[in-house]
């Protein structure tokens, strides 16, 4: 999701350009193992090539779903579409050069080194004059410890939500719209007034703590609020950083729980 954004940022000079994201609603939070930034990368040139590949009126269309075991990303286009020869090279693995002609070249040799790294598999179906799609499919691996797939808050509890981004309480209102009456929430905006509010309270088993990582501005962090509080049985940490920037995650991951704010709309929040 973040690379398309950047993508259409990219080309936003290009006018009529259309680049969709359609993930399969029904496996919103799916895992697959390998590096990130080839993966991205990888992505990236194969969208890249899909935009070569025509003049005008460029439309690509980014999906992903599970069959399976499997993870299927598809990236389509409606570009000049690919010769016999080019398809079936690609579909034995065998890097193809640049060609101005095809838009299927540029950074190929990356992509299937990094489709051979993640051990996944690769098919390119292409039609001269109609388009291209590459078909990415990959190991669907478990989820890992930290992932927080939902947000399950008892009736009566105390929800205590902290961030510093105010725009984020009225987000958070929305989502916990119609539970009002089984719910006390209180809001902060900086992390050591919230602490010493926690604090305050002896029986943490009727608490759950929102926090946001990222607290500019201030001397703590959001798992130091969670640390110092004690709260590490029940919260749910939001940040916008990958995990790979956070380096007060490293050997934490047995008691965090934790999720991207991209995807704060799509978390389900279950109250029982």
């Amino acid at each position: 999701k973040d690379l398309i954004d950047g993508k259409r940022y990219g080309y936003h000079d290009k006018k009529d350009l259309e680049i969709n994201f359609n993930p399969d609603e029904n496996n919103k939070f799916v895992f697959i193992r390998g590096n990130y930034s080839d993966f991205s990368r990888m992505i990236s040139n194969v969208i890249n090539n899909a935009v070569e590949s025509r003049e005008e009126e460029v439309k690509v269309e980014v999906s992903y779903g599970v069959k399976g075991e499997e993870v299927e990303v598809k990236v389509k286009d409606n570009g000049s579409g690919m010769p016999q020869e080019m398809i079936e090279k690609l579909n034995r693995g065998e890097a193809v050069g640049t060609t101005k002609e095809y838009g299927h070249g540029i950074g190929m040799e990356q992509i299937l080194k990094t489709i051979k790294d993640m051990k996944g598999k690769m098919e390119v179906k292409s039609v001269e004059g109609e388009g291209t799609e590459f078909v990415m499919r990959f190991k669907k691996v478990e989820a890992p410890k930290w992932f927080a797939r939902k947000i399950e808050i008892k009736k009566g509890d105390i929800v205590v939500i902290l961030d510093d981004e105010i725009l984020m309480y009225e987000i958070w209102r929305k989502r916990l719209k119609g539970y009002e009456k089984d719910l006390t929430i209180k809001y902060f905006k900086e992390g050591v007034e919230a602490l010493n509010y926690l604090k305050t309270i002896e029986d943490k088993s009727k608490v759950f703590l929102i926090v946001d990582y990222e607290l500019k501005k201030q001397e703590i962090n959001g798992i130091e609020v969670i640390e110092k509080s004690g709260m590490k049985e029940r919260h749910i940490l939001m940040t916008n950083k990958y995990l790979r920037d956070i380096k007060e995650f490293k050997g934490k991951s047995n008691f965090l729980k934790l999720f991207h704010k991209m995807y704060l709309n799509d978390i389900d929040i279950v109250v029982s």
